[in-house]
């Protein structure tokens, strides 16, 4: 990692963090809205849970939730990384097949030797 991109990750993680800042005053202040206003159903429960959810899936991104990695690899900066080298490697196969192919179109016919003649044979009926 160069220290642009780890300037960029810790700007992600500051973001982050104030965005979890940002979740715990507004649930704060939903919940003594809820209390204040006599109890009953406890809604802030949606707000609390969806948001969580939105910042979950931030968290993953940012390589926070590790233990998920395990579960789906797929999601990791280094099974991207992984797959940009196979592709880059099988591109280069590709290339490589793709010149020979058009080296032997280029290539002129095969003439036989001047002292091959062909052969005809009969059928028998």
């Amino acid at each position: 990692m160069n220290e642009n991109q780890a300037r960029s990750h810790i700007k992600k993680l500051r973001r982050f963090y104030t965005d979890i800042l940002i979740y715990a005053v507004v649930n704060l202040g939903l919940i003594l809205i809820w209390a204040i206003s006599g109890g009953g159903t406890f809604w802030p429960i949606w707000v609390i849970v969806g948001w969580g959810i939105g910042l979950g899936v931030h968290a993953f991104s940012l390589g926070l939730l590790p233990q998920i990695d395990v579960m789906v690899p797929f999601l990791t900066n280094e099974w991207e990384e992984q797959e940009v080298r196979r592709l880059m490697k099988e591109g280069q196969k590709g290339k490589a097949k793709e010149a020979s192919v058009t080296a032997e179109q280029a290539a002129p016919p095969k003439k036989k030797p001047a002292g091959q003649k062909k052969v005809k044979t009969k059928k028998k009926v």
